[in-house]
C-alpha cells in the first residue's frame, strides 16, 4: 500500500516563518490553491481514506484534496496534530533567536514522544488499511519527524524545510514501513508519476 503523507498549504504565519504549533490558523490564498493543485495531480490515484490533523489549515486542504480524490468521508486524527512548540508558538525568527540567546528553556514537546504519537498512528492506518492507498494531511514539524524515523536521521527533522502541499510516499508491505520519495511538488509528483508510465 502507498500512503501519501502530505502538509498543509500556506499561511500567512508561514509567510513571516512563525512556529504555528497548535495555534489554530487558517490557510491564505495560495495555500487554498496549493491543496486545489494538490488534489489535481492525486485524483487519478485509488484513494481509500483521507485522515487529517484537527487544525483547520490541515482539514481545509484535506478537504480540497478529498474532493478530487472522491473520498467523503475525512477522518480527523487528533494524533496528527502539529508538534506542540508551547512558548515558542507564534515567535518569527528574530524572536525565536532572541529568545534562545536569553537563556531560557523552551518547553516544546518532547522529540521523542512526537515521534512516537506519529509513528503509532501511521501505523495504526496502514494496517486498518492495508491493501489500499491512503492520504494524511499533516504538519511541518510533525512529517518531518517520521522521515527522520524511517530515514534512520539521514533527513527529516534539523535536515530539511518542507514545501507547503508536500508529497511524501511511505510505503507499507503488511510489516514495515518504507519511505519513497519525500518533499515533492504537485508538479514533481507528476513527473514522478510520469516517468514510473515510461519505465
Amino acid at each position: 500500500m502507498k500512503i501519501l503523507l502530505i502538509r498543509h498549504g500556506e499561511t500567512d504565519w508561514n509567510l513571516e516563518g512563525r512556529f504555528q504549533g497548535r495555534e489554530d490558523i487558517p490557510l491564505n490564498a495560495t495555500g487554498i490553491r496549493q491543496a486545489e493543485l494538490c488534489g489535481k495531480v492525486l485524483k487519478d490515484e485509488s484513494i481509500r481514506a483521507v485522515i487529517t490533523s484537527p487544525l483547520s489549515r490541515a482539514k481545509m486542504t484535506a478537504e480540497i484534496i478529498s474532493e478530487q480524490v472522491s473520498v467523503s468521508d475525512i477522518i480527523v486524527e487528533e494524533d496528527f496534530i502539529e508538534r506542540d512548540f508551547r512558548k515558542l508558538s507564534g515567535l518569527t525568527p528574530k524572536e525565536r533567536e532572541a529568545f534562545y540567546a536569553s537563556g531560557e528553556l523552551d518547553d516544546k514537546e518532547p522529540f521523542d514522544k512526537l515521534c512516537e504519537r506519529m509513528m503509532n498512528s501511521i501505523k495504526k492506518y496502514a494496517v486498518r488499511y492495508y491493501n489500499e492507498n491512503i492520504i494524511i494531511v499533516s504538519h511541518g514539524a510533525s512529517i518531518n519527524a517520521v522521515l527522520s524515523v524511517l530515514s534512520n536521521a539521514y533527513t527529516g527533522t534539523g535536515k530539511i524545510r518542507l514545501k507547503n502541499t508536500c508529497i511524501n510516499i511511505i510505503d507499507y508491505d503488511g510489516a514495515k514501513l518504507h519511505l519513497g520519495e519525500y518533499n515533492l511538488t504537485a508538479d514533481e509528483y507528476e513527473n514522478l508519476k510520469r516517468n514510473h508510465h515510461q519505465l
